[in-house]
This record gives structure tokens, C-alpha cells and sequence, in this order.
């Protein structure tokens, strides 16, 4: 069995799979039953394109210096993916490459996320902002690693026991993150 660092899974599966099956000492089917009948169709983007999309709005909004960030992070979340939905938890089922809960979504302005794999990137390009922001403008990738897993109020606080544990596996796990070769050369694009 490849380790749960190396495979190459969203954090959203990993985690939902820790919750749900792992720490109860199961083996996690081969098929979420969480994932219901999405259309894939609508959101069947390729990899390099949504990678792109990635990293045009980071290079857009925040600048060249967090792009490498927000493709780890990307990559960690969905595998470049835009019809991954997270797990359900107490506020929703994240949605979209960097996985952004509607309601976070909506704080920033974005309200059209259902479907629109653009608006669903831009939600979690506006999160990241709102991080750097909260830090007083700079912040190193282990830093928004933290702020997007545990939220800008929260990423540099304690948090209890088990939300703690989470924040710091997921920044173990975008640490590991490289971007891949098919992505091509950033200053390419």
C-alpha cells in the first residue's frame, strides 16, 4: 500500500478517507459514496488547462511570487481537478481545484461557483489574498498552506486537539507537494 503522503490523491480524499474509514481501522471502497451524480461533462476540464487557469489568476491577483503556491496547493487539493467536491463536514462540502467552501466563496464575492470551474478558481485565489493580506502582505507556502486549510482567522492560532492535527498533516502534505512536468515552464505561460 503506496502511504497516504505519497499517493496521488486530493486532501479532501485523504482526510474524508482518515475520518471515515481509516481510523476505524476500514478500507475505504474504491468509489466515495459521498460523490452522488455529479456531471462531469460540464466540468471536465484537462489537468493542464485548469493548471493554467491556476496559475494565471495567482500571477493575476497576487503575483508571480505565489504561483508555485497556489499550483502546490491545487495540485494538493484536487489534482487539478474541477468537479472535486470535498467532504460533507458542519459547513459544507468544499468544492473546485483549491477546494473553497461555498460560504467562504460567497464572504469574497464570488456566489456562482456551482458549475464554473473560473469562478471556483478565483474563490480560492481570493481566499489566498485574503491570507497574505491577514499577514501583513508576505507569507511563505508552509504559511498559506495553514491559512487555506484552517482559514485566515485561524491559521496561526492553536487550534483544539483534532482540527490542530489536521492543519498541521495538511501542511506535512503540501510541503511534499512538486509541481509536474506536464504543467510546463511557469514563464511559458
Amino acid at each position: 500500500m503506496t502511504h497516504p503522503l505519497v499517493a496521488d490523491e486530493s486532501a479532501a480524499d485523504f482526510f474524508r478517507k482518515d475520518r471515515e474509514y481509516w481510523s476505524k481501522g476500514l478500507i475505504p471502497p474504491a468509489s466515495p459514496s459521498w460523490a452522488g451524480s455529479i456531471d462531469y461533462t460540464a466540468m471536465n476540464q484537462p489537468k493542464s488547462k485548469v493548471a493554467k487557469m491556476v496559475a494565471d489568476e495567482a500571477r493575476l491577483r497576487l503575483g508571480e511570487k505565489y504561483v508555485d503556491s497556489a499550483l502546490k496547493l491545487a495540485k494538493l487539493e484536487s489534482g487539478y481537478r474541477c468537479h472535486v467536491l470535498g467532504p460533507k463536514t458542519r459547513h459544507g462540502r468544499a468544492v473546485g481545484p483549491l477546494q473553497v467552501l461555498p460560504s467562504s466563496a460567497r464572504a469574497l464575492g464570488v456566489y456562482n461557483m456551482q458549475g464554473n470551474c473560473k469562478a471556483q478558481i478565483t474563490a480560492g485565489i481570493l481566499h489566498m489574498e485574503k491570507c497574505i493580506k491577514s499577514n501583513g502582505g508576505s507569507m511563505t507556502h508552509r504559511q498559506l498552506s495553514a491559512c487555506h486549510v484552517a482559514g485566515w482567522g485561524g491559521w496561526n492560532k492553536k487550534l483544539n486537539r483534532t482540527a490542530e492535527r489536521y492543519k498541521q498533516q495538511y501542511i506535512k502534505m503540501a510541503a511534499v507537494q512538486k509541481i509536474p512536468g506536464w504543467a510546463g515552464t511557469l514563464s511559458a505561460w
